[in-house]
């Protein structure tokens, strides 16, 4: 998202909005006061070193329920009349560059790309580690339980982002070339595992 920022932010106004403890655990509970969340969000700017303004919604989540229905992670593209010009319900700067480009060549008004319902999940295995390990064990665990082992899959992705980083955290879409690349290394490798689980039986 920085990486958009530094692109558009000339000509986009950039928000965060924080809602509530994404990850609640012994080092970091959910919030029991607005205070609290307040000094959360504080916390937040300051750790993730955010170069845009972060907006903290109510105690209740009033602005969280109205725009998301308490989805974890999504983006919101408003145009210059104020009105929703894409949502993605999982934050993913590649789709919101092209949205960003699309609003942009429409003079900032109008629908750019519409709705995203695609789980972007790449990039929060691989830069979301920060969030469980703020909560502590207790949070990572529970994000295990509740996500199919997502806090296990976070701690390793964040072990990998030197190498997955470039591809997981870009700022711009594939080309279609490295997307064929990309689906037939995936080809291969569950051909291979498959293969692999084969001989193991046999």
């Amino acid at each position: 998202m920085k990486q958009l920022h530094e692109r558009y932010g000339d000509r986009v106004r950039f928000f965060d909005v924080s809602v509530r403890q994404a990850h609640p655990g012994e080092l970091r509970g959910a919030y029991r006061t607005y205070e609290e969340k307040l000094e959360g969000a504080r916390e937040y700017k300051r750790e993730e070193n955010l170069p845009w303004p972060l907006l903290v919604d109510d105690y209740a989540g009033t602005v969280h329920k109205a725009y998301s229905g308490e989805m974890a992670d999504p983006v919101f593209l408003i145009d210059s009349e104020g009105k929703v010009s894409f949502y993605g319900m999982w934050t993913h700067a590649p789709t919101l560059k092209k949205a960003l480009d699309e609003l942009l060549a429409r003079g900032g008004r109008g629908i750019a790309l519409g709705i995203d319902r695609t789980p972007h999940l790449f990039a929060s295995f691989v830069d979301g580690w920060r969030g469980p390990r703020r909560g502590g064990m207790r949070a990572v665990l529970e994000y295990d339980l509740g996500g199919f082992g997502a806090g296990t899959l976070s701690f390793l992705g964040n072990k990998a982002k030197p190498v997955l980083g470039p591809l997981a955290l870009r700022a711009a879409p594939l080309p279609t070339s490295a997307k064929l690349v990309l689906a037939s290394g995936l080809a291969v490798a569950a051909a291979s595992a498959v293969g692999l689980l084969r001989r193991g039986r046999g």
